[in-house]
């Protein structure tokens, strides 16, 4: 299948671009072999001039309907690459991508803004109403792929917006077995400070602090709890 507008979004030929669609104006719904739309590529890229131009030439989109094989969005890719240019124009969309939708694997916008470490894109998402509650297919929140990743920004985001503190994963682990288990102790020193029970057991019987990776954050993070 040939898909030139696709290869225009890859490469940023804007001109090549403008020249394909003003001869077939439906290459913009045009899906390649992962259901990819060129949008889903010109936001991958950050070509923000294509991303632009493609939007003028889509009428009425729902962002929301332009999944791909994984069931990622446009705005999915945006938040995880963080332009936020390109996200800000994807919500000034008559229809808004809804904030909370989820990939196949259960991973909103959030999740992804969060892995990523993207924190301007997770204040963006918070401020404007993105769910802190919403689990993905591994039973995480937001909050425990903040924790692992040691962002003591995003975590404490997070923790303001109302995240659950104590919310096990599909492994048992709050945010907080996370924290420790990445030799994040600063982390788990403020989820203790936002609410986090240390006390919490997991299947086994096991607190967090057994998962601590060395002795030295054990002791750095029972020493800033007492």
């Amino acid at each position: 299948m040939d898909l030139p507008l696709h290869e225009a979004c890859i490469n940023n030929n804007l001109r090549k671009a403008q020249e394909v669609v003003s001869v077939s104006p439906e290459e913009p719904y045009k899906r390649d072999a992962d259901s990819r739309v060129p949008l889903h590529w010109a936001v991958s890229f950050q070509h923000e001039e294509i991303v632009s131009f493609l939007l003028s030439r889509m009428q009425n989109i729902d962002i929301d309907e332009l999944k791909d094989e994984s069931g990622w969005t446009p705005f999915h890719i945006a938040c995880a690459v963080g332009n936020l240019n390109i996200i800000k124009e994807l919500y000034a969309l008559d229809t808004k991508p809804d904030l909370n939708l989820a990939t196949n694997q259960g991973i909103t916008a959030l999740h992804l803004a969060v892995s990523k470490k993207q924190a301007g894109v997770c204040e963006f998402l918070l401020n404007n109403g993105a769910s802190v509650r919403v689990r993905d297919k591994r039973s995480q929140l937001p909050l425990h792929r903040a924790a692992a990743i040691g962002s003591m920004g995003m975590v404490d985001m997070l923790c303001r917006a109302g995240s659950p503190l104590n919310r096990n994963d599909s492994e048992g682990w709050t945010a907080l077995f996370h924290a420790l288990a990445e030799g994040n102790g600063d982390v788990a020193v403020l989820l203790v400070q936002h609410g986090a029970d240390p006390d919490l057991e997991n299947a086994d019987g096991s607190k967090a602090i057994d998962f601590a990776v060395n002795d030295q954050v054990k002791q750095y993070f029972l020493r800033n709890i007492a």
